[in-house]
């Protein structure tokens, strides 16, 4: 384990920061095209999983914004129980992606290239917020998760599901590793744990209303957080 968490932090020094967000983003640049095949090949069971506890909570009435949206399939499938889906993601290759599967029936979705840590909406804008195995993948989670309260109206909910890396052992991400390097392994995944992740939300504003392991092997995380008023 100690092995692991050296691995997935090891790039984490400050005085490589610019080259290192650098390599992140040309990493998730290279993906991007083959994102969709990739999850579908070694990961179809378990986004069956996510979409079945997402799709509980999602109000037709809720205007949803999906963080880390990545190549857009879940905000686009998303779209149809709700009023409004927005999209953000990081890299611009990932949000051309979702772009081009844009048709004319999904009028309530839109994509946007914006950092996790700066959110490009304003205050109060959402009924609820999800984010769905990008967490782990952020440079800064605490940030993200504050940024996440921000845009959410008061009593409005967060739906995290993210990978609890400290949790799993290295044999169980083997596949994760795998796959980064085809990619050129330039990458930071973060390697909190399931107790970590859940105590993350109440410092942040959020009184954590439900929290469950739904996968292991590697250890998934789905935590349904509600904003407390400011």
């Amino acid at each position: 384990m100690k092995l692991w968490n050296a691995m997935m932090n090891s790039l984490s020094s400050a005085a490589f920061a610019d080259d290192r967000d650098d390599k992140i983003q040309e990493f998730w640049q290279a993906t991007a095209e083959d994102y969709d095949a990739w999850i579908a090949s070694d990961f179809e069971d378990q986004y069956a999983v996510n979409w079945k506890i997402l799709s509980q909570h999602i109000h037709p009435a809720h205007r949803v914004l999906d963080v880390g949206c990545g190549p857009g399939s879940l905000s686009i499938r998303l779209a149809r129980q709700c009023r409004e889906v927005c999209g953000v993601d990081v890299t611009p290759e990932m949000i051309r992606v979702a772009q081009e599967k844009l048709s004319d029936e999904a009028e309530n979705v839109s994509f946007h290239e914006g950092d996790a840590c700066a959110l490009p909406f304003e205050s109060h804008s959402f009924d609820t917020v999800m984010s769905v195995n990008a967490l782990q993948t952020m440079d800064q989670p605490d940030a993200a998760v504050a940024e996440m309260r921000r845009v959410l109206r008061p009593g409005g909910e967060l739906l995290l599901i993210a990978y609890c890396y400290g949790d799993s052992s290295l044999l169980e991400n083997t596949s994760l590793m795998r796959w980064a390097a085809k990619y050129g392994g330039n990458v930071q995944w973060h390697s909190f744990t399931f107790e970590q992740l859940a105590a993350l939300l109440p410092a942040k504003g959020f009184e954590v209303v439900e929290a469950q392991k739904i996968w292991e092997g590697p250890v998934v995380a789905f935590l349904r957080g509600r904003a407390t008023a400011s």
